[in-house]
């Protein structure tokens, strides 16, 4: 479960402000809004690296609101898909993983055989958010924050990955927070999908 109770993190020029919502335990919630809205301000929080300035963030039955990142059980992946230049993709993916046999499943399962020795800098905006995609579900997270992971993916591998992501984290029973633009997986929410303006939750439509 992520919960989410009167959230206000202030960073330079911008603001959320009493942000409330709950994603089921194993559920799948999903962020929506422009630019600048505080999207992604809202998962560095859950996080742990931003800190909030007023109230909580649950994570299953634990508030931790005061914890750091590594002792929250999240997974992160954003938009530039961050990877170790220095590293190889198997390696990259390898890092920090809970058990080497479940780094083996991953590359099948994204298909990921033909990246395995090319240098990070060689890989396209595409393959480099699938390593980082397989690079945190590797470590088996409690929680998967997920902002907009897939945007560099042509429309077909697109939908094959999401699909592959989700059900993974569904069967292990990981609750999911997806920040996206796109109307096909806003609709991947369990209940209606938050939006988010100028750092406050618009009212649903």
């Amino acid at each position: 479960m992520i919960r989410v109770v009167g959230l206000t993190v202030r960073v330079p020029g911008f603001a959320l402000d009493r942000v409330s919502f709950t994603v089921p335990s194993g559920g799948v919630g999903v962020v929506t809004g422009l630019t600048g809205a505080g999207k992604t301000t809202l998962l560095e929080t859950i996080a742990g690296i931003r800190s909030a300035s007023a109230g909580q963030v649950l994570l299953g039955d634990a508030d931790v609101t005061r914890l750091p990142p590594e002792e929250r059980g999240v997974g992160l992946v954003y938009q530039q898909a961050w990877l170790f230049p220095h590293l190889t993709v198997q390696h990259n993916i390898a890092y920090g993983a809970r058990e080497q046999s479940v780094v083996g499943i991953l590359i099948a399962l994204l298909q990921l055989d033909a990246l395995l020795n090319k240098p990070v800098a060689t890989l396209s905006g595409g393959e480099r958010q699938l390593i980082a995609l397989a690079r945190a579900l590797a470590r088996m997270p409690r929680t998967l924050l997920l902002d907009e992971p897939f945007a560099a993916m042509d429309t077909s591998l697109r939908a094959t990955v999401r699909g592959a992501v989700l059900d993974w984290a569904s069967q292990r029973g990981m609750t999911t927070l997806l920040v996206t633009h796109d109307a096909a997986e806003a609709a991947l929410a369990d209940g209606v999908p938050l939006r988010l303006e100028r750092g406050m939750l618009a009212a649903a439509t």
